[in-house]
């Protein structure tokens, strides 16, 4: 029998499971674990299996619907009451004498001082206590991160994000098409759902073209200020896939666009391509930290602008 061909990111997951099931019946494994992938959705599927490997035994997260001893945060910011609620919770015995989890998802949205409740656990957890975390490390204290041991899963291919899109009804062709222009999952799956966010991405990647044929359409800043980090992303996608032209590669993320690509690289230099995504790469920054869009959006096109001329 041929042997089972395996992606990165599930040959580095097995490897993880086959070292949780090895602590679950020896007893070592680090009481925290913070699981880092850039698709959070990939990141989260494998927390959960390894919750359910240590909390039933199987690696089946069905499995977690009926486990008392799981409890998972993170659809908003934890509270300090909840996670002290938990906390509190986990001095107790388990109530089907396995192992016990806490898995908080997007744990970068803790705030500081629910980080430093957390610690104090972390520092001296109970017997039999996973803790699993994912999201952003740089959100992190670094007393939480010294704390816990770091997986890192790799990005998933375009191919395992398709499959998520095949299995939420996605036709192969749609599938195909919109795993590459989101780059991760969860864009990929909004932009199968919702006409309104492919608009958004139609509409981003318009301004960013006429801004490189050197125009300046600061009036239009409003259709895409609502939802900035995400219209700077799909920039970014076009101005990655540019560069590659540059460096005679085809587009990875925008193939549908291969000629006007080619048309953009073509009025820039490689200095100016390279310059253009570390320009949109600070916009993204900042984005995240709340910062105003219009006022953003409007300091980097006037760069952009600026640079072209």
């Amino acid at each position: 029998m041929a042997q089972e061909s395996l992606t990165a990111g599930q040959a580095a997951a097995r490897r993880l499971l086959q070292a949780l099931r090895g602590g679950v019946s020896g007893g070592r494994f680090p009481h925290g674990l913070l699981v880092l992938c850039p698709d959070n959705r990939f990141a989260e599927a494998l927390c959960r299996q390894a919750a359910a490997l240590w909390c039933t035994g199987r690696e089946d997260a069905g499995r977690l619907a009926g486990a008392v001893d799981y409890q998972e945060l993170g659809e908003t910011p934890p509270r300090i009451d909840r996670i002290r609620s938990i906390l509190e919770e986990l001095k107790k015995r388990p109530f089907q004498g396995g192992g016990r989890c806490v898995y908080i998802r997007n744990a970068h949205t803790m705030s500081e001082i629910v980080q430093d409740v957390l610690l104090k656990t972390l520092e001296e957890p109970p017997a039999g206590t996973l803790f699993l975390l994912s999201g952003n490390e740089n959100g992190l204290l670094p007393t939480i991160r010294s704390r816990c041991a770091r997986f890192f899963y790799p990005a998933p291919t375009a191919e395992e994000r398709a499959g998520l899109l095949r299995q939420a009804g996605a036709s192969p062709q749609e599938a195909e098409q919109y795993a590459r222009w989101g780059g991760i999952s969860e864009r990929a799956l909004r932009l199968y759902q919702s006409q309104d966010y492919r608009t958004l991405r139609q509409e981003a990647q318009g301004l960013l073209c006429r801004l490189l044929i050197g125009e300046l359409p600061l009036e239009n800043l409003s259709a895409i200020a609502k939802e900035g980090e995400e219209a700077a992303t799909f920039m970014l996608s076009l101005a990655r896939d540019i560069l590659l032209y540059k460096q005679g590669l085809p587009p990875a993320e925008n193939p549908e666009q291969t000629q006007e690509i080619r048309r953009l690289g073509d009025r820039l230099t490689n200095r100016q391509a390279t310059w253009l995504i570390g320009a949109l790469t600070d916009c993204l920054g900042r984005l995240s930290t709340n910062a105003s869009a219009q006022a953003t959006f409007t300091s980097l096109f006037t760069q952009i602008a600026e640079e072209i001329a």
